[in-house]
């Protein structure tokens, strides 16, 4: 999808993805990564999120990155410290305690930029993309990445053609396509969501609507 695309649905409050709440599994699914307190964790598209506040909370080191400026600005308008803003390359870098927000382009992010992260939180991130536009994403994460960097991914899987995304289907062979040469994929999570997201069915979905979230090992990790 375009950056005009996004940025029309900001404009006009259509932010359906958004949670009111910190995203309920990751607790759960954090304890698995057995990470120190200041641990780097990148969030890419990371709109407002709410999960950042928890990772604020929990000790870690949290940079969100987006190309929308609105979510960044209401996220930061609902935290209790104030923030600096710094011109950095084609970046505006607004930084507090415990956290740094990017406002630009992640595809222009690099290693020297943010320096090394411990975990890429990629929750709703690679599912806003469509087919032709995920491996460019996926190699940037991969670029992003050192030796010792994880992944936490959440997907989900339908039948395409019942539905436009986005959320975009991407089956699992999809994931191991990408990472799975640098990477042990570990499915954590698996549900149904068909139900429970009654409004893609308005959209046409019918089949099954499968929420799976992959913990990435890297393969050198003892």
């Amino acid at each position: 999808m375009k950056i005009s695309y996004w940025k029309s649905r900001w404009k006009k409050d259509k932010t359906g993805w958004h949670m009111d709440t910190v995203y309920p599994r990751l607790p759960e699914l954090w304890s698995e990564l057995s990470l120190k307190k200041g641990a780097s964790i990148l969030v890419p598209f990371c709109g407002k999120t709410l999960d950042m506040n928890w990772l604020v909370q929990k000790g870690y080191h949290v940079i969100g990155i987006d190309a929308i400026k609105k979510g960044l600005l209401e996220w930061m308008g609902a935290y209790p410290k104030s923030f600096s803003k710094e011109s950095y390359r084609d970046y505006t870098v607004y930084r507090s305690e415990h956290i740094e927000l990017w406002h630009g382009n992640f595809f222009s992010l690099t290693p020297c930029d943010i320096g090394a992260v411990d975990v890429v939180y990629d929750k709703a991130a690679m599912i806003a993309l469509p087919k032709e536009k995920r491996p460019a994403y996926a190699k940037k994460v991969l670029d992003l990445c050192d030796e010792h960097t994880q992944i936490i991914l959440q997907t989900f899987e339908y039948k395409q053609d019942e539905m436009s995304g986005p959320p975009f289907s991407i089956p699992e062979k999809e994931v191991q396509s990408f990472y799975g040469d640098q990477f042990k994929v570990k499915l954590l999570h698996e549900q149904s969501k068909l139900d429970e997201l009654n409004k893609f069915q308005q959209r046409g979905l019918s089949t099954y609507l499968t929420e799976k979230v992959y913990h990435l090992i890297p393969l050198n990790k003892k």
